[in-house]
């Protein structure tokens, strides 16, 4: 009797392991599905809203339920990489870092970080200018005059 006790606990114990596993995946199944929807196709919405779009040869290099990092060759001087935040499946936020021509031998980048609407109905975007390991917050005006003497096209 003992014997069969322990038996019944062991798949007990062995059946539940699997439905929380395929439970697992389901779900994790189901959150990538609903953020492949802010891939490229999610380009149009981009344009419309005037956040720099994902190019057709970038591709995702990073990704877990709360975020993807998309990127194509980050070497290059200008758009380098975009990250893109999840909460479930409601997009979040988008940052795009931009890499800048160096100055005094110092590298310099460009983030614009652009902030979904939740209760607002207003969009926050920031810009944050960084040279070597010092950073400071920017207007867009001048972003864009940092974009425009690179010739670098959002």
């Amino acid at each position: 009797m003992k014997k069969n006790y322990i038996l019944y606990i062991y798949i007990g114990i062995v059946s539940i392991s699997i439905l929380v596993y395929i439970g697992f995946v389901a779900y994790s199944f189901f959150i990538k599905q609903c953020q492949n929807k802010y891939g490229l196709s999610y380009n149009n919405k981009r344009k419309e809203l005037g956040i720099p779009l994902i190019p057709s040869n970038w591709s995702i290099k990073e990704r877990n339920e709360e975020y993807i990092g998309w990127s194509g060759n980050e070497k290059i001087i200008g758009h380098k990489r975009k990250e893109i935040t999840f909460s479930g499946c409601d997009i979040e936020g988008e940052l795009d870092i931009f890499r800048l021509s160096k100055q005094n031998g110092e590298e310099r980048l460009l983030e614009m970080e652009y902030t979904y609407p939740k209760k607002t109905k207003i969009p926050v975007v920031s810009y944050t200018y960084q040279i070597g390991h010092y950073a400071k917050s920017i207007s867009k005006i001048t972003a864009d005059s940092l974009l425009n003497a690179e010739n670098i096209q959002r």
